[in-house]
């Protein structure tokens, strides 16, 4: 039963890091949406059809520590351009 454990997590936390750069390249690509541009992010997602609203909400909840970590290292490596 111990290794079975091992297994399951093993499985969780390889598809936690093949997960980050997937959830990054969709971080970016969110923000270079030219629809977001001087637009609030609740305006954004007004605008959004139902289906694209739920596509969005399913990228991000599904994997969500993924996500997390993809918009830390996001901010983190794109800090010097939202300060200048």
């Amino acid at each position: 039963m111990g290794s079975m454990l091992w297994v399951i997590a093993g499985v969780l936390f390889a598809a936690f890091l093949i997960m980050i750069p997937v959830q990054y390249r969709y971080i970016k690509e969110i923000n270079e949406d030219p629809r977001r541009k001087g637009v609030s992010q609740e305006t954004y997602y007004k605008n959004m059809s139902f289906q694209e609203e739920q596509l969005h909400y399913n990228a991000q909840s599904a994997f969500w520590p993924s996500a997390a970590v993809a918009a830390w290292i996001y901010r983190w490596r794109h800090r010097k351009k939202e300060k200048g």
